[in-house]
């Protein structure tokens, strides 16, 4: 090594010793100023995840505000309830959920709307469910199978596993409960403080809502059965049809519903069947309960029940989707070539529901037993049908005959027991009804051979 090397290594052992070393009291505010970081970033997160519960809670707000906006325009019961069942899925993060409404006269909880299952009923009381309803007060179930108020017997129905959930009470507007509603098995472990309150904010929109909902078909119940009774009142003065208009109804539900109509429709079609007779009540008995074959002036005179129905209906006022039916009614003997009454209407003329009524109409006359004729057989009953095919029947409507035969078959055994029987006022004996065709269906068999007035669906 020459001198100037050794000189260089020397200074640098000289520096070495001459640094100043790091003692414990340097060491322990370098520890101090890591502890400081560590301790701003983690109030750095911490305020990053409570802006994104922020985030979350006004997600939540705004969802919340916009089911309620939906509840408050829905007054189908049923499209409500499954409103709120799907809506309490997304704001808790549930996999399922169910709603329940109270029975008060039948002590009873029951659901039209179990998402993933079907309608489930049982005692008020029994359950959580039940339990809500009797005391009002919000359940947090965390584990579900290990307190004694779960009713496991819904689980074992329906196959399902119930691990969590979290039940709430809906009140109508007097405080009483008028139903509950679960989240069952939330995402990620149980329901917590926040989801309750989220609920709770739902519920009291929900209450209303349901309640709202409840009146508009109390309602609609009371005019159903308003319709009903005047069919019924109809169907009573004549045994020889004694529960025809209930089957030209369930007959006409089951053509609409093959043409593809919509729910509202088909209850319009519905009603304008329950009622397409009524006019008959302005028809003397001497002419409605004759036993045996009307002559020409009678067929006439009873031809007059198809206006009077649209003239007694007018006096009822119908809700506005319902407007319709009456004209529905008063068409139904109505013939796509014109030949038809009361107003000789043809083809399109004649309202699509009247053209349905009158296929339904036409099938009961054939298919169930009168005082001229007896019950015909499927096969013979569509035979007559294509004769009348686009003289008398719409094409269209034939064509969903064809298609829903096997519902309308299904129906057709369904409704037997309230066909007339032989020996009932005017139907005469099984001798009476032997011959296998009537006149007037052995004519529409031959079109070219003149039609007698009588037989039908008059």
């Amino acid at each position: 090594m020459t001198k100037g090397e050794r000189r260089a290594a020397d200074r640098r052992g000289t520096e070495r010793r001459s640094a100043p070393r790091r003692g414990a009291p340097e060491r322990r505010a370098g520890e101090r100023a890591t502890a400081t970081e560590r301790r701003a970033t983690e109030r750095r997160n911490g305020e990053r995840r409570r802006g994104d519960r922020r985030i979350t809670v006004a997600n939540r707000l705004d969802l919340i505000l916009d089911v309620t906006r939906q509840l408050m325009s829905e007054t189908d019961l049923t499209k409500l309830l499954s409103l709120i069942a799907t809506a309490t899925t997304k704001i808790v993060d549930c996999d399922r959920a169910t709603v329940f409404l109270v029975d008060h006269d039948r002590r009873e909880m029951w659901s039209k709307v179990a998402l993933g299952a079907s309608e489930i009923r049982f005692p008020l009381g029994v359950g959580i469910a039940g339990t809500v309803a009797v005391t009002g007060k919000t359940i947090n179930i965390p584990d579900a199978y290990a307190d004694p108020r779960f009713n496991q017997d819904i689980d074992k129905r329906t196959g399902y596993k119930t691990n969590n959930l979290l039940t709430f009470p809906m009140t109508g507007h007097d405080g009483r409960v008028i139903g509950v509603f679960q989240g069952v098995n939330k995402h990620g472990g149980p329901f917590t403080d926040d989801d309750e309150e989220t609920l709770s904010s739902l519920a009291s929109s929900a209450g209303v809502a349901v309640e709202n909902a409840q009146l508009v078909e109390g309602q609609r119940q009371l005019w159903l059965s308003l319709v009903e009774t005047l069919a019924v009142t109809v169907d009573a003065r004549d045994q020889q049809t004694a529960g025809h208009s209930r089957r030209v109804t369930r007959y006409a539900e089951v053509i609409a519903a093959a043409m593809g109509m919509t729910a509202q429709e088909v209850e319009r079609v519905r009603t304008a069947g329950l009622l397409h007779d009524y006019g008959k009540i302005a028809v003397r008995d001497r002419f409605l309960t004759k036993a045996g074959k009307l002559d020409d002036a009678e067929f006439a005179y009873m031809k007059a029940h198809a206006e009077k129905t649209g003239e007694f209906l007018k006096h009822l006022r119908f809700p506005p989707d319902m407007r319709d039916v009456p004209l529905m009614a008063a068409q139904h003997h109505e013939r796509m070539d014109g030949k038809g009454y009361p107003l000789g209407l043809s083809g399109d003329q004649i309202h699509v529901g009247a053209r349905i009524v009158a296929a339904a109409d036409v099938f009961d006359a054939l298919t169930a037993p009168r005082y001229y004729k007896p019950a015909y057989p499927i096969e013979k009953t569509l035979e007559i049908m294509r004769s009348m095919t686009g003289e008398h029947l719409d094409p269209a409507v034939m064509v969903a005959v064809q298609s829903a035969l096997p519902k309308l078959i299904a129906t057709l055994e369904d409704l037997k027991p309230t066909w007339p029987k032989p020996g009932d006022e005017g139907m005469g004996s099984l001798q009476d009804a032997s011959q296998p065709l009537s006149e007037r269906d052995q004519a529409a068999l031959a079109p070219k051979a003149p039609a007698t007035p009588t037989g039908g669906a008059a």
